[in-house]
């Protein structure tokens, strides 16, 4: 824990170093600049100490923030996947949906498309837009499950209903592919309230490896 909390230390510091360098530009000595960059500075502290006190949405955005720092490497991308997890486990949907699409890359942990099935589908299942959108597109390519276009209609219609523009778009085109008979039991599915047994399950633990 010691040394991953000095990593995230690193972490937040260099990114309220970065913010005040953009806020500061040249070293003008102006008090506003000066002010800025301690608000970055007091900003960045205060999103590490919620998320050690276990808030979700900090938990969230530092796991983000870490992901996307190349500098910090292996051990970064670990620490990430930590954050994000737990924040995933506090009910942050944002989280699952960003865990579901990092095993289905295998950026940052290995490819592992049954992890990123069970995360997508809790986000959506729990009413994220987005969510809804991502496991949509599994089924629709038939990644790492069998292909069904009526449950992928389900999802993108559900995503659009939702107010996700994309899945306007997706839905159409899957349309485009159904017998009107798989259109309309598509659309009837749609309407039907999440099944909660699939609210309540929490994804399988991932191994060591995994993570």
């Amino acid at each position: 824990m010691g040394a991953a909390a000095g990593l995230l230390v690193l972490v937040l510091g260099g990114v309220a170093l970065g913010v005040s360098h953009v806020l500061d530009g040249p070293d003008t000595g102006d008090e506003a600049q000066q002010t800025a960059s301690a608000a970055a500075s007091s900003e960045a502290s205060a999103t590490l100490q919620a998320a050690q006190a276990g808030n979700a949405e900090a938990q969230y955005r530092l796991g983000k923030s870490m992901l996307y720092d190349n500098s910090l490497g292996k051990q970064g991308s670990a620490e990430a996947v930590s954050w994000l997890r737990r924040a995933a486990d506090n009910g942050h949907t944002g989280a699952m949906v960003q865990l579901g699409k990092l095993y289905r890359t295998g950026l940052g942990v290995l490819q592992n498309f049954e992890n990123s099935m069970n995360w997508l589908r809790k986000a959506a299942d729990n009413g994220d837009a987005e969510g809804m959108l991502e496991l949509g597109r599994m089924y629709r390519s038939g990644t790492g499950v069998k292909q069904d276009l009526v449950e992928a209609y389900v999802w993108f219609n559900r995503a659009a209903a939702a107010l996700h523009s994309e899945a306007v778009g997706e839905r159409e085109n899957v349309a485009l592919k159904l017998k009107p008979e798989e259109l309309q039991r598509a659309q009837a599915r749609s309407a039907a309230p999440l099944s909660h047994a699939e609210q309540d399950a929490t994804p399988r633990q991932e191994s060591v490896a995994q993570r």
